[in-house]
């Protein structure tokens, strides 16, 4: 069995998942970390027994020569770190958002392709066995022909900086049963129902100072909808409510015979129900798959667990893509295209119009409106 040595470069509270993931698993061997902060990086080593820590993540990589680099870093600084490790050779596993703008993720997958480097971005609901399991009763047309999809958000957040953090998720969610978009249609408000203008630009930590830095926001409450190439549809609510309510986070799959939901961000709920109509009086049916829900003892798994097996399940589906030379399921060009969906959504707003894919120019669209 090859070992692969990982490094990580940001050794904050996701650098840690992240470590611990990559220790579990027998053909990984964690090697070195990159931080800027002294503290965190003396206490991550510690942790985890590292003594190769460095405040420069380039001499990491030229010194330590990892086979594969964890990037959990803020958004600013996925793509400089991507763009170093791939024209090194080394194997990317990132972060969402993949970065700031379209420019930068292009260049981040055109990179890793010219480098024969696999890429993969953190959307780990796409490692959940509820979701492959949802993709096999769909092929095997439980539930007819899918024909809509209904997706909402956590609450907790303002739509500018929920796209940028839950949103990210929630729509790769979508494009694991829908595919590609062909087109987005979008409307943002304010809190106080006005139109969202490009007075209400902000940035994300100026909207709300304990987000991470993701750039540039807009809206408070928001209302997409996106037609797939495959036909099928979906409206997406970022309805902002006070609190944060994890079960009420996810999809409703709707199909001629029958409907799917899935709810919860990290592990996953799935209740279904047959047939073609579901009025309020219909009761759905819960699905428990043990391959999420136990450990390998029998026992329920808590979050943090759940949490542990899906990035550990990441990580050894970017092996598996490195030596079957294929992309990883939740690849970099995913990525992008949810970058993607994300700037439709406030460039469909700005244009009061359907915005087609691919998006041109790539440059940031609310920075683009602040300039015009």
């Amino acid at each position: 069995m090859k070992k692969y040595r990982v490094a990580i470069i940001g050794l904050g509270g996701m650098g840690g998942h992240h470590a611990q993931a990559a220790m579990l698993e027998e053909n990984c061997e964690l090697i070195a970390g990159a931080e800027i902060h002294q503290e965190r990086a003396k206490a991550w080593g510690e942790r985890f027994g590292i003594k190769a820590i460095y405040d420069d993540y380039e001499k990491m990589l030229d010194e330590q020569k990892p086979d594969i680099v964890i990037i959990p870093t803020q958004a600013p600084v996925h793509h400089a770190p991507t763009v170093a490790a791939a024209q090194r050779g080394v194997h990317v596993f990132c972060e969402k958002p993949i970065a700031l703008n379209l420019i930068e993720a292009d260049e981040m997958v055109d990179v890793c392709d010219e480098n024969n480097v696999r890429f993969a971005i953190n959307h780990i609901k796409r490692a959940s066995p509820y979701n492959q399991h949802v993709l096999s009763l769909i092929e095997q047309g439980e539930i007819g022909d899918v024909v809509l999809m209904k997706a909402t958000d956590k609450g907790g957040r303002k739509v500018g900086n929920s796209l940028m953090e839950m949103g990210t998720h929630l729509y790769d969610w979508l494009r694991l049963f829908g595919g590609n978009i062909e087109w987005t249609h979008a409307h943002l408000v304010q809190l106080d129902g006005t139109e969202s203008t490009v007075e209400d630009i902000k940035h994300t930590q100026e909207v709300h100072p304990h987000d991470r830095d993701a750039g540039l926001v807009l809206g408070e409450r928001g209302h997409a909808s996106f037609r797939f190439k495959n036909g099928i549809h979906a409206d997406v609510q970022f309805l902002a409510q006070p609190q944060t309510d994890d079960n009420a986070y996810g999809i409703d799959i709707i199909g001629t015979e029958g409907r799917i939901a899935i709810r919860e961000s990290v592990g996953t709920t799935m209740f279904i129900h047959k047939g073609q109509h579901k009025t309020p009086a219909d009761e759905w049916e819960q699905v428990h798959l043990p391959a999420e829900d136990l450990d390998e003892h029998g026992k329920q798994r808590d979050k943090g667990s759940i949490r542990l097996l899906l990035q550990r399940l990441m990580i050894r589906d970017l092996i598996e893509a490195i030596e079957e030379d294929r992309d990883p399921f939740a690849s970099g060009r995913d990525g992008r295209d949810c970058l993607e969906m994300i700037h439709t959504t406030w460039e469909s707003h700005r244009q009061k119009s359907r915005v087609y894919m691919p998006l041109t120019p790539r440059e940031h669209p609310l920075e683009r409106w602040r300039n015009e």
